[in-house]
């Protein structure tokens, strides 16, 4: 059924590609619990990094015996049967080495029905098991269904701002280091802004590549796997929605828009999301009927793709600057919602923490004029009321100081610098 040849030429060509020289360090890999007996799973957008962490797993793992699998390679296209899993093993260790203990096993969900084999070779105890994946399907309550339960999942996104800059060569040994190389800093915080945190768009500046990434993602994550047919309307809408980055829209609008269906409109929301190309944003209320009822905000998996293939939105650059913040908030893992206040004004972020404090974020390009000033605090303070907070912050481009208002206090911060100091 399977070409053992073809099959002991791919496993050298992936373990081969694991000794590649210009991996750089991401710190995701220290906080993965590779001790764990569980499942592993790293789950994020194509093109993040995850083959990467992979490898940098295998190399801190100083392990010589392990099966390094990529299953987008073009042979797993016409055979990708669950029992293709077994025979990589068979011939691992009939052709490489019998002491096999560690497996990892990337883009699994290439192969159909792949649960089955991942829970079968996982309840045999015999292995460590890695798994990545690109579909967001793969976190969560589905995953523990599919796994029973025994696994740990990791969430993987582009570059932060501060692994950015280890990419760029600049490293941060302390608080005077932002002050000595702001400039520097700043340049690459405008540079980060504006191309994102893919590492491969970071590494070679080739802005091409992001026009490939979204065409990538539209057929490979979601036509594909979902069998979707107006593959044009789909791929208009994800543009449509990225171009609006930061706004709230409802579904009977993008019905109206596009001319769909409630049912088609909210698959393929659904889909997007599923496929790391947006998140949705919800509004925080007690209420989860009026949360759920609520119009949600959509951002962008990064801001070099939102600038690439959007209808360009340069003017409006505080929408980039608050698109970088949700992810940073997104890469902490905290519950993340925008608020309204009960006359309507809105607060960018509230978030909470696991101790259940709530944070509120206002993010604002330029604060000096009066009128954005009185504006941006008044929907602040009035949502600091209601919530019986004393403090928030607003996050800005180059503002640093602290300001009391109506008997609150307002904290004015760099986004670069709230980056750096959130690490």
């Amino acid at each position: 059924m399977y070409d053992t040849q073809q099959l002991i030429k791919i496993i050298d060509f992936w373990e081969k590609t694991v000794f590649e020289s210009d991996l750089i360090f991401r710190p995701i890999v220290d906080k993965i619990d590779y001790k764990s007996k569980e499942t592993i799973d790293i789950i994020g957008p194509r093109r993040s990094g995850k083959s990467s962490i992979l490898k940098l797993l295998i190399k801190k793992l100083g392990v010589a015996n392990f099966l390094f699998i990529n299953f987008e390679d073009p042979y797993f296209v016409t055979h990708n049967e669950p029992q293709v899993v077994e025979e990589l093993i068979d011939i691992y260790k009939e052709y490489f080495s019998r002491n096999l203990k560690y497996l990892f096993f990337d883009e699994i969900h290439v192969i159909n029905h792949w649960e089955n084999a991942i829970r079968k070779l996982r309840d045999s105890g015999k292995y460590k098991i890695f798994v990545t994946g690109s579909s967001s399907k793969l976190l969560g309550k589905e995953l523990s269904t599919l796994l029973t339960g025994r696994h740990i999942s990791y969430e993987i996104l582009p570059l932060s701002f501060s692994e950015f800059l280890s990419f760029k060569g600049i490293e941060l040994k302390g608080k005077k280091d932002l002050v000595i190389k702001e400039k520097s800093i700043l340049k690459n915080f405008d540079e980060y802004l504006s191309i994102g945190g893919f590492p491969e768009i970071v590494k070679t500046g080739n802005l091409a590549l992001l026009k490939q990434y979204y065409f990538d993602i539209i057929q490979k994550d979601i036509v594909m796997r979902y069998d979707v047919r107006q593959k044009n309307i789909l791929e208009k809408m994800g543009i449509y929605l990225i171009t609006n980055l930061a706004k709230t829209v409802s579904i009977e609008s993008l019905k109206n828009t596009f001319n769909l269906s409630f049912e088609a409109v909210s698959d393929y929301l659904d889909y997007f999301e599923e496929a790391f190309l947006i998140y949705e944003l919800p509004q925080f209320s007690y209420s989860l009927k009026t949360q759920q009822q609520a119009q949600k905000k959509i951002y962008s998996i990064d801001s070099g793709l939102a600038n690439t293939i959007s209808f360009r939105f340069s003017e409006e650059k505080g929408r980039l600057l608050e698109q970088c913040v949700f992810l940073e908030l997104k890469r902490k893992g905290y519950g993340v919602y925008y608020y309204k206040t009960k006359n309507n004004k809105e607060v960018d972020f509230l978030v909470r923490q696991q101790s259940r404090k709530k944070d509120l974020i206002q993010v604002c390009w330029d604060i000096s004029d009066e009128n954005t000033k009185k504006r941006e605090f008044d929907s602040l303070t009035q949502a600091m009321n209601e919530l019986k907070l004393t403090n928030s912050l607003v996050l800005t481009y180059n503002s640093d100081q602290k300001i009391q208002f109506k008997n609150k206090t307002i904290t004015l911060m760099p986004v670069f610098k709230w980056l750096i100091d959130s690490e």
